[in-house]
């Protein structure tokens, strides 16, 4: 994370933005963020159901597969919890979208609240697969913040995602 912003510790509502280069499986949080795709492919865990042994088969397999929407955040129960955050669509130009990121976040927000989480640690969505710039998702994030005080989110740890 090479620019002096996101060197610097943030105060957004009542919530601590801090910047990490340590590893999100070595953080005690409560919950973990996650980038992911539509079709649940990209990302360090992309989401293979089974493997198929024909082409026809492959093909039809396809057409019924349904897309996650963009901006939904899937829950993943386990410790931590993971949030898995769709914030990009392959078949799309350009892959993400500024606003699929807002709604990524408010959607995160939201889950922290139902889920009572007060630690989580999340990359800087849309900046490891798009070409959104940095600055502009921490905009994001803390006006997001700023207009949701309500939250028990106490403190969210930006980690570098590793392509």
């Amino acid at each position: 994370m090479g620019s002096t912003l996101t060197q610097l510790v943030h105060i957004a509502g009542n919530t601590v933005i801090q910047f990490t280069e340590t590893d999100p499986a070595l953080l005690n949080v409560d919950a973990v963020v996650e980038e992911q795709d539509t079709n649940l492919i990209l990302g360090k865990s992309p989401v293979i159901l089974d493997t198929i042994e024909s082409f026809p088969a492959m093909v039809k397999k396809m057409e019924q597969q349904t897309c996650e929407k963009v901006g939904n955040v899937l829950v993943k129960q386990s410790v931590p919890i993971r949030f898995i955050a769709i914030v990009y669509d392959v078949e799309h130009t350009p892959i993400g979208e500024k606003t699929w990121i807002e709604e990524a976040i408010l959607n995160i927000l939201a889950h922290c609240d139902k889920y009572r989480i007060k630690t989580l640690a999340m990359p800087l969505l849309g900046t490891s697969y798009g070409k959104l710039e940095e600055e502009s998702i921490i905009q994001l994030l803390q006006n997001s913040l700023i207009q949701n005080r309500r939250q028990t989110l106490k403190k969210i740890f930006i980690y570098r995602t590793l392509n």
